[in-house]
């Protein structure tokens, strides 16, 4: 469940961020701000704030997101406790009504796709996973099940679409298996997309937790092998540095990076639909990747 791109749209945007900066007590000084529109999502709008010596970051939430599998409540709750265990930027305002975020501006760098692969960072990433997975989970955290989110996002596909019902069947088969082994749940991302991961040059921060939740941390594993196309090689290096992953888990891996491309094809399929552009290529090339793994 993507989101790279934030696109020049963000600029026609900022005098609604202003409104919703200023609407709330504790942003209200920042409606004045100077805002630079920042590039990286295929749905939200975002900005760097500078305030008074102070950089935030401001994000402006896709109206259609609900449709998409996202609860905004859900996000804000996940965000105050992820932020206050220090894997997520300090949160100053999370508003569920207007999809207003506002957090601590990491100075760093964003991964790039080359990035998530380096031998040194593939440890990194399997160690802050390790104390993400181990965390104590909060009461009232969501539950995100890729099953019911595969159900949700192919149920608004038309029945006569093919290639849905023949990898649907597929799907169906293989989240049975996964979700049949009753898994610990753990405070998961859900998105781990190298555009996701800050690294300020001491430690890495995940960013973009929209679709986190309690689930199972065996699809955050297999997400970020999946993203970014992980050979066995980069697995067991990332699997090494983990070092919370079952013998049982592991032998599920494969299925659950197929289960993963599924509804990540599903959710571009929802998004773009048949619309020209990067979404409806990166669901073409998903779609050839499912099938060629389904036979």
């Amino acid at each position: 469940m993507p989101e790279p791109d934030v696109g020049p749209a963000a600029g026609a945007d900022e005098p609604r961020l202003r409104e919703e900066l200023a609407r709330h007590p504790l942003t209200h000084s920042l409606a004045g701000a100077r805002l630079t529109p920042l590039h990286g999502g295929l749905s939200n709008r975002a900005w760097r704030v500078e305030h008074g010596g102070d950089v935030w970051f401001a994000r402006l939430g896709h109206p259609g997101a609900a449709r998409l599998g996202v609860d905004r409540q859900a996000e804000c709750r996940l965000l105050q406790a992820v932020s206050a265990a220090g894997f997520a930027p300090g949160l100053r305002v999370c508003q569920p009504s207007s999809g207003l975020l506002v957090t601590r501006f990491v100075e760093g760098s964003q991964w790039q796709a080359i990035d998530a692969l380096q031998e040194g960072n593939l440890r990194r990433i399997g160690e802050l996973l390790a104390g993400l997975h181990g965390l104590p989970v909060p009461a009232g955290l969501r539950e995100v099940s890729y099953a019911q989110q595969a159900t949700r996002l192919g149920s608004a596909l038309p029945d006569e679409d093919r290639p849905a019902r023949e990898l649907g069947h597929r799907a169906a088969s293989i989240f049975e298996r996964i979700d049949g082994r009753a898994p610990l749940a753990a405070v998961c991302h859900h998105d781990l997309h190298h555009l996701n991961i800050l690294d300020d040059g001491r430690r890495l921060w995940l960013v973009d937790w929209e679709y986190g939740g309690r689930g199972d941390p065996l699809f955050d594993i297999a997400g970020f092998l999946a993203l970014h196309d992980a050979d066995r090689g980069a697995t067991a290096l990332l699997l090494e540095s983990y070092g919370r992953l079952s013998s049982s888990d592991a032998a599920l891996l494969d299925q659950a990076r197929w289960a993963f491309d599924y509804v990540q094809w599903l959710w571009y399929r929802v998004r773009f639909g048949d619309l020209p552009g990067p979404g409806r290529e990166t669901a073409s090339r998903l779609a050839q990747r499912l099938l060629r793994c389904n036979n």
